[in-house]
């Protein structure tokens, strides 16, 4: 459980994350925190991979300070660590600690339903339709990247259904955690069957969407995490 302290230390950093919009059009914090954790998400990096600070920040065309706190804020999500001496490498992924990733993210689906939820507009169903029409698609071309980058837009879209900046904080945090463990695992999996899976996710979704029903959402998508950690414990025997 996070200390009075610990909360306290992450708004400060929350709050020093946050940054203007450049008007030159040279890239935020917060662009270069999200492009770095869709690399670490998708595998681009694979854990192990060395993060070179002077190298990323001659990339993104900043100074290494806004770069240094990107970084760290990827340490603080349990991305890349940095240790004195040795650098900075992305981490390691552990069946164990997924496993238990996905029991808290099935415990915040149930405060997700318990919370207010923000209004379904007809430009959030049809964005939906989009992503649902792109995971079909993958039938006919099986393409694993796109279906990970699917899963992470859906992740998006779904935690923006609730108000409560908590769990939406958390689950966007433990998301991306346990995402690329287990785009590891496609590898080992009928990909057609897991897209399959998907959409049948996406069907159900898609009504609890139009029944305006966010609880619903929450339990269809808390059962989808629940068949995926059985799927877990299957390979783990």
């Amino acid at each position: 459980m996070t200390s009075h302290n610990g909360t306290e230390a992450h708004g400060r950093e929350a709050q020093e994350f946050a940054d203007q919009n450049q008007p030159d059009g040279r890239k935020t914090k917060s662009d270069i925190y999200h492009a770095l954790r869709y690399r670490i998400c998708l595998l681009d990096y694979q854990p192990g991979s060395r993060l070179n600070e002077r190298e990323l920040a001659a990339e993104f065309g900043v100074s290494r300070t806004p770069m240094r706190t990107v970084l760290q804020r990827l340490e603080y999500d349990g991305l890349i660590i940095s240790q004195h001496g040795m650098g900075t490498e992305v981490t390691s992924i552990e069946l164990s600690s997924i496993r238990d990733t996905y029991i808290v993210r099935m415990r915040l689906m149930d405060a997700m339903a318990e919370s207010t939820p923000l209004p379904i507009t007809s430009e959030i169903l049809h964005e939906f339709q989009e992503l649902e029409n792109s995971c079909r698609a993958l039938l006919r071309r099986q393409d694993k990247r796109r279906f990970a980058e699917i899963i992470v837009r859906l992740h998006g879209l779904l935690y923006g259904l609730s108000s409560n900046a908590a769990v939406k904080n958390f689950n966007d945090i433990l998301c991306f955690q346990s995402a690329r463990f287990w785009f590891l695992l496609l590898e080992r999996m009928d990909f057609e069957r897991q897209i399959r899976d998907l959409l049948n996710e996406f069907r159900m979704i898609r009504t609890a969407l139009e029944l305006r029903d966010v609880r619903l959402v929450a339990t269809i998508h808390k059962t989808h995490l629940a068949t995926v950690l059985s799927l877990l414990d299957t390979m783990d025997r």
